[in-house]
């Protein structure tokens, strides 16, 4: 089967009619739509191809159908913590925290990383550091610092990010002044990596959330 390549257009039904079926009778098609096409605008300085911004469009609009589910389900109940990670490109430094913080805490822990200018995609070197440890990312993806993400967590980390983030306007958050050491090559990214695991370690205790070694 041949499948043609829509504009941009048909690619916003397409993953609204698809995403209406999956989480059918949570959400109107309209509400779902308006974030397919906020997600594809958040996405619009990725004007390559080989960006590929629309599968990113896809994920993004996903997830924060997701985030808004988990606020409806858990708002009057006792729930794991949920932890933001924050940073310029959702590239480097806060895919490095949620990938450890996702691995030494348990399941349930709601763990989320965004940027305030998502890249196209993760570093490889992040990548190969945490793989020298046997951390995975789970399918992460560079992805921008939406409403919904920033409702559903209940502690927001940012890590230097380079322009102030209006989303977080109201929101409390804490800095991690921490920069990528990306110029001394996989050692700095290493350096990166650890500082930013000890940083992770501390606020998972801080929080009260059982702990395992990375």
């Amino acid at each position: 089967m041949t499948v043609q390549a829509p504009d941009a257009l048909a690619i916003v039904e397409r993953v609204a009619d698809r995403l209406v079926g999956k989480y059918a009778g949570r959400f109107e098609h309209e509400q779902v739509r308006g974030i397919v096409i906020d997600s594809l605008r958040r996405y619009r300085h990725l004007d390559h191809p080989s960006q590929h911004a629309r599968a990113l469009t896809a994920q993004l609009a996903d997830d924060r159908l997701e985030a808004l589910l988990w606020v409806e389900r858990t708002r009057e109940l006792p729930r794991p913590p949920s932890v933001l990670f924050l940073c310029s490109g959702n590239a480097g430094r806060s895919q490095l925290a949620a990938a450890v913080l996702r691995a030494i805490t348990p399941a349930d822990t709601r763990i989320v990383s965004a940027g305030d200018h998502p890249a196209a995609r993760i570093l490889p070197a992040v990548i190969e550091t945490l793989d020298e440890v046997g951390v995975p990312l789970f399918g992460e993806y560079p992805k921008p610092a939406t409403p919904e993400f920033i409702a559903a967590a209940d502690h927001i980390v940012v890590l230097n990010c380079n322009d102030p983030l209006d989303e977080l306007e109201g929101h409390p958050f804490r800095t991690w002044n921490i920069s990528l050491d990306s110029t001394s090559g996989k050692s700095g990214i290493r350096h990166t990596r650890d500082l930013i695991a000890d940083h992770v370690r501390e606020l998972a205790l801080e929080l009260g959330i059982e702990v395992r070694d990375l």
